[in-house]
């Protein structure tokens, strides 16, 4: 009896969710969608960017964020991904995702931000020392995380802040402890910085290079041009040639890359 009340329950579901979708012409495919996967510290910009694309294009595309780590596992269980956008070194170390194409978005920068109450940051290296709380994404999972502990460890802190180091999962975490004010002062990256900047006390631009973190290059990796359905990849070559266009640069450069 409770089967053929369930059945009767998912053939109602299915009915109304079909009386839902758009009529096409007969023998019309639906409209390829492409699915895009990126670091969590630049949703703002991704979503700037697919909102751009869809009204240029009408190509709808979904989207999933979380650290790179994370995206790997989503990735691999669901056995695609039409773009992964995130740091070039990071994308490199996931190789059984088969992703040759490269397009370069911008280099990231990571900051040095503290909540409002704090004194301005003059000296990073000095004046973190007299932090109570200081907050960073997952080194092992999270680029600007990796990035921090690069830092701390070139300016001789990581040791020495180890009792105030709060590690959490992803760059939006580190804002929303930051602008929540119950911690001093957190590692995040610029684009995040920049969305968030209202909120904030202040923040302080960390170069990349000898004596600091690995410079971070942002790109989007796809799969190789004729990879997935006809559709679905010219879907995809169309997404590639808006990323290189004015409006992305555009977009882009004022998040921060």
């Amino acid at each position: 009896m409770h089967s053929i009340v369930q059945t009767r329950r998912q053939f109602l579901v299915a009915t109304l969710a079909a009386a839902t979708w758009p009529a096409l012409p007969a023998g019309a495919a639906q409209p390829a969608s492409l699915l895009l996967m990126a670091g969590a510290g630049y949703k703002r910009p991704v979503e700037a960017l697919c909102a751009a694309f869809t009204r240029e294009s009408g190509i709808q595309v979904e989207r999933s964020y979380g650290n790179l780590q994370q995206l790997f596992a989503q990735a691999r269980a669901s056995g695609r991904v039409d773009a992964l956008i995130g740091d070039a070194s990071f994308i490199e170390h996931a190789r059984d995702l088969y992703l040759p194409q490269r397009l370069t978005l911008g280099q990231g920068k990571m900051v040095l931000a503290w909540r409002r109450g704090v004194d301005s940051i003059t000296s990073p290296q000095r004046d973190l020392s007299t932090m109570q709380s200081i907050t960073l994404p997952n080194p092992q999972q999270a680029i600007y995380g990796h990035a921090a502990e690069q830092w701390l460890k070139a300016k001789g802190l990581w040791e020495p802040l180890q009792d105030k180091l709060k590690i959490v999962q992803t760059v939006p975490q580190v804002s929303a402890y930051l602008t929540s004010g119950q911690i001093d002062a957190g590692f995040l990256n610029l684009t995040e910085a920049l969305a968030a900047k209202g909120q904030l006390g202040g923040y302080v631009e960390l170069q990349p290079g000898a004596g600091s973190y690995t410079p971070i290059d942002i790109i989007a990796a796809m799969p190789a041009a004729d990879a997935g359905d006809p559709a679905t990849a010219k879907a995809r070559a169309e997404f590639a040639r808006f990323l290189q266009s004015a409006t992305a640069k555009d977009i882009l450069r004022n998040s921060g890359l």
